[in-house]
């Protein structure tokens, strides 16, 4: 499908297609490093510095995607509509990915360390899940291969249930406040990553209409 709205005009939408790559990197260099503050680098000016500059770096290539689209869109002899909706659409997921990677960070910021806590493993393996499935995610996205696209989309689909039990667990724990609050934002941001990463493979594999699906409940796409 991709390939068929692509067959023309294809170096502008080709060249938003780079920078949306370009833009889940950036994203997943913020979250390695929010990541490794809150798992016992702690907090820095150096580290305060690159979370910010990248983002800063994010943000502008979200303005960028949205004007060469909207150029695209203007001059263009042969238009690809569909692609200009999707990635007009997908590319504030893009944007949201670093943004809840920049709020990791904020724990930090906050007093948050993982690096004693008695399960830090487990914290860190789903740390881990996320950091790959977003840089599998521009892999895929680089390749357009619509395939692997909708397998990593199955299979991410799996860690925001992952993600919603543990924010239950910390809801019910009984220790520190500090630490279940701390727990449950972890987990939330890491489902908001994660359904930004899905949202944003939609381009690939869903038409127009049904972008953002992963922004619903499962409950709720059931009938949609």
């Amino acid at each position: 499908m991709l390939e068929f709205f692509r067959s023309t005009g294809t170096t502008a939408i080709e060249s938003v297609e780079d920078m949306l790559v370009g833009m889940l990197r950036d994203g997943h260099e913020v979250y390695e490093t929010a990541s490794a503050a809150l798992f016992g680098g702690g907090k820095s000016k150096e580290t305060k510095d690159e979370v910010r500059s990248t983002d800063k770096r994010v943000n502008q290539a979200q303005r960028d995607v949205r004007r060469e689209l909207m150029m695209h869109a203007s001059v263009a002899e042969s238009v690809n509509l569909h692609l200009v909706l999707s990635y007009m659409s997908v590319v504030k997921d893009a944007e949201r990915i670093g943004d809840y990677a920049k709020n990791i960070y904020d724990l930090v910021k906050y007093g948050s360390n993982f690096e004693e806590v008695a399960d830090r493993d487990h914290l860190k393996g789903y740390c881990d899940a996320v950091g790959s499935l977003i840089l599998e995610a521009a892999e895929v996205f680089e390749s357009r291969d619509e395939d692997r696209a909708a397998e990593l989309v199955r299979k991410a689909d799996g860690f925001l249930d992952q993600h919603d039990d543990e924010v239950k667990i910390a809801f019910n724990s009984t220790g520190p406040v500090s630490d279940a609050v701390a727990r449950a934002l972890y987990f939330r941001f890491l489902k908001r990553i994660t359904a930004h990463v899905m949202n944003l493979l939609t381009a690939l594999v869903m038409p127009v209409d049904q972008l953002d699906y992963y922004d619903e409940s499962k409950e709720d796409r059931r009938e949609m």
